[in-house]
């Protein structure tokens, strides 16, 4: 099923031939002791226009997380596969929890690894699935046998890279599942779109009119839930927005929190001082707005669907880039500044998953998010993603048959593609896949059992999207936005993902004992589906029941509700 994969890793530029260019001599100090070395992931892949400046200066400081491996991950698997099924558990305890996280001497012996490398600043996570330290770049190049080298990407950043693999000792192969930080080159990118020309028999939306359109408002507003928005960078225009949102529709006013992860940044010419996390700053240490719109879209498109949530935490990973993804989603698992755990988490972002694949070239990232999101289903969390807005072919490749976006390509979370919405201002009619929709077989994620008897033809068995919601800029929600002026008309999966978020947590709020949301998701009865039968995202075409462009489909809010306390 994963034919392609070949031909298209051949279609990036590989870090590994930096030395024709000179760069292969950086200086590498003696590695510590440790026995023989195990390959962890290759070299990082450039894309189309980045380009090798130099070698990475040795003194540079660099934060990494060394991510560990789940316990018995085949038994947590397994206990996540019966969530959906009738008189199985729906949460695991923390108690069986902690059988599967990494134990205290697997996380010891990372840090002590680290320590003796020469790396400052180690700090073992509180669920012990991450350890983190700060170390120059000669000392991360002699920890983990690699090179670094200086790249300036295609989009005018300057980044580095490991330009050969990444090693760890062998003793510590079946403990240490990622070790990221040490590429700056990939990163996510926030997916709303403000609205095109007008389209013919198409209209925007007040968020506050999509409650009525999916049947929301027949249920009780979500104000005993706590819901999250993930993103990066400063957080502060988006609260201030959300305050005239809520204002100008005579709302409640939200109560909000920030939690910043990795504040002092990820590298810099000196070795203290990086990472951090706090709560409380919305600037996350004076950090400039790096996506304002999307956060708006998703909090007030959240705020409109809810009726009303308890609180709404904002978590922002500096940057955007893998590492800190990952770091701000283990903040998210498992909270350590004072926030609560948050039940449904919106995720309106994403980049081509073969770039965090450790098996095609990528960081390993998405084994790492992977593990820490299996655990968040397990606690009853739902992750709701957006799945991109190149159609079929998230990668750019030119091949939309399996080019998906990571994370919604993750097995556990609910992948969420967009649609056209024709609906008057109270009244669902009818969607059709919005030809720039998210939507196709992953490359690199197997399908779970709710969802694999449903895929079909070359890539039967992939993981592929869930659901699709609104997600058209022309049929896009209304929302406040600063940094435009005023009210404008935005769309996008970054629509889509939040209209989900607010529909689940209005589901959940009534019936606590769901847990994580993509099994009953299946379990939905056909009546209460709003299935997708036209259009197409420019690689798959929407067909009777779940296809690779659109899922599911939409559905009633309320007799979804119904459907799923009658199956209890």
């Amino acid at each position: 099923m994963f034919k392609n994969r070949a031909g298209l890793r051949g279609r990036v530029l590989s870090l590994a031939v930096a030395g024709a260019l000179g760069v292969m001599g950086t200086a590498i100090a003696a590695v510590p002791a440790g026995g023989p070395f195990h390959a962890l992931a290759g070299a990082t892949q450039l894309s189309r226009g980045d380009t090798i400046r130099n070698t990475v200066p040795l003194n540079q400081a660099i934060r990494i997380s060394v991510v560990l491996k789940l316990r018995d991950e085949a038994r947590m698997k397994s206990f996540l596969a019966k969530v959906g099924a009738s008189n199985a558990p729906r949460v695991m305890s923390q108690a069986q929890l902690q059988n599967h996280l990494p134990s205290p001497a697997q996380a010891q012996a990372v840090a002590d690894y680290l320590q003796r490398a020469g790396f400052s600043n180690v700090e073992i996570a509180r669920n012990r699935m991450i350890v983190h330290a700060t170390g120059s770049a000669a000392t991360v190049q002699s920890a983990f046998q690699t090179s670094l080298v200086a790249v300036r990407t295609h989009d005018g950043r300057d980044a580095f890279a490991n330009n050969t693999a990444i090693r760890v000792p062998a003793s510590l192969q079946d403990t240490v599942q990622a070790v990221l930080g040490l590429q700056t080159v990939h990163t996510a990118h926030i997916l709303a779109r403000p609205r095109p020309a007008s389209q013919i028999g198409v209209m925007g939306h007040d968020p506050l009119e999509f409650a009525n359109i999916y049947d929301a408002n027949s249920l009780a507003p979500a104000t005993a839930l706590n819901v999250a928005v993930w993103g990066w960078g400063s957080m502060a225009p988006t609260i201030s927005d959300l305050k005239v949102f809520t204002q100008d529709h005579g709302l409640p006013k939200v109560r909000t929190r920030v939690v910043c992860t990795d504040t002092n940044g990820i590298n810099g010419d000196t070795g203290e001082g990086l990472g951090g996390t706090t709560i409380g700053d919305p600037t996350c240490n004076g950090n400039v707005d790096q996506g304002s719109i999307e956060w708006d879209l998703d909090s007030q498109d959240i705020i409109g669907m809810t009726g009303g949530v308890k609180s709404m935490t904002f978590y922002a990973a500096y940057g955007g880039y893998n590492t800190t993804i990952t770091d701000s989603l283990d903040e998210i698992v498992t909270p350590t500044v004072g926030e609560p755990l948050p039940k449904v988490i919106n995720a309106s972002f994403g980049e081509c998953e073969r770039y965090e694949d450790a098996n095609q070239g990528g960081d390993g990232s998405l084994q790492a998010d992977d593990a820490l999101f299996q655990i968040a289903a397990a606690q009853g969390q739902t992750f709701s993603v957006s799945t991109g807005d190149s159609g079929a072919d998230e990668c750019g490749f030119g091949n939309p048959e399996d080019s998906a976006s990571y994370p919604a390509s993750s097995p556990w979370v609910v992948a969420v593609s967009g649609t056209t919405l024709r609906a008057s201002s109270t009244t669902w009619a009818r969607e059709n896949v919005w030809i720039d929709s998210g939507g196709s077989p992953s490359s690199a994620e197997m399908a779970q059992p709710w969802q694999a008897g449903l895929t079909y033809g070359p890539f039967a068995g992939a993981r592929g999207p869930d659901v699709a919601f609104d997600g058209n800029p022309s049929s896009g929600a209304i929302i406040y936005v600063s940094a435009y002026g005023g009210y404008i008309q935005v769309g996008g999966t970054s629509l889509s993902a939040p209209l989900f978020t607010g529909a689940w947590a209005r589901i959940f709020q009534g019936n606590r004992s769901l847990g994580f949301a993509a099994p009953h998701l299946y379990a939905l009865p056909g009546y209460v589906i709003h299935d997708v039968r036209s259009g197409n995202n420019r690689g798959y075409v929407a067909r009777i029941g779940w296809d690779w462009a659109s899922g599911l489909g939409s559905f009633d809010i309320g007799a979804a509700a119904a459907a799923l306390a009658g199956q209890q």
